[in-house]
């Protein structure tokens, strides 16, 4: 089981932003591992998102509802014999106050819970995401997917910085429904999200004013939802 407990910050960046942020950034981050060992410094990153039939989860992220709940299965691969760990989320949020519980398993115990609906082994993480489910009639409902760049502080604090490019999403119940032609593209800034304990330090806080940028509620789960299915905002089902 892993626990992250942290704050996060969304930003988009348009491209003039993005590299001179960035060409500063290096004088204080690195490369995260992943992205050291990636093709083009970049990763993909793949989440099967859970709702309810009438998308709950996703109305109280509209509305801003400050404490809510997202359950997430996550991949960095797009197939599934490729695949070397899957790991099972559960997304706490309250404000920027974000708590990620999740436990990492085999593609091999991925697919005996889509054969049986329920995972071989019991533990704290798995045992909550099945009683989640089943409690509140969670099921898949598409999969949001994009190209990650991350870095890492230089002076060994859990500070932690990503990029997110090409956002795309396509509805789905499968993790590994692959099909690129039946994606959608989602809006062409590049999200930047800094990871942090309650205050960033001084010297990023005077680069995001130097630099313009702007805290935003950006969702990629609710912008897939709006792209994919937009009449959920007139509650047309």
């Amino acid at each position: 089981m892993r626990v992250t407990n942290r704050f996060e910050y969304k930003y988009i960046l348009d491209i003039r932003q993005f590299q001179a942020f960035k060409n500063h950034l290096q004088l204080y981050m690195e490369k995260g591992h992943f992205t050291k060992l990636a093709p083009n410094h970049r990763y993909l990153v793949r989440s099967l998102y859970y709702d309810t039939f009438d998308y709950q989860h996703y109305l109280e992220s509209e509305e801003g509802q400050f404490s809510r709940i997202k359950l997430r299965v996550r991949t960095y691969d797009y197939f599934l014999d490729q695949a070397k760990i899957i790991s099972i989320e559960i997304k706490t949020k309250q404000g920027i106050h974000v708590k990620k519980y999740s436990e990492l398993i085999s593609p091999q115990e991925y697919q005996y819970f889509l054969e049986h609906k329920r995972f071989s082994k019991s533990t704290l993480i798995l045992d909550e995401f099945m009683r989640l489910m089943n409690v509140q009639q969670l099921e898949p409902k598409l999969v949001v997917e994009y190209d990650r760049e991350g870095y890492m502080s230089k002076d060994g604090t859990d500070l932690r910085l990503t990029f997110d490019y090409e956002v795309r999403s396509k509805l789905s119940n499968h993790l590994f429904d692959y099909n690129h032609q039946l994606m959608n593209r989602h809006h062409h800034g590049i999200i930047c999200e800094v990871k942090c304990g309650m205050n960033k330090p001084e010297w990023l806080e005077h680069l995001i004013r130097k630099y313009g940028l702007k805290v935003k509620r950006n969702s990629k789960y609710t912008q897939a939802v709006k792209l994919i299915r937009p009449e959920i905002l007139f509650n047309q089902f």
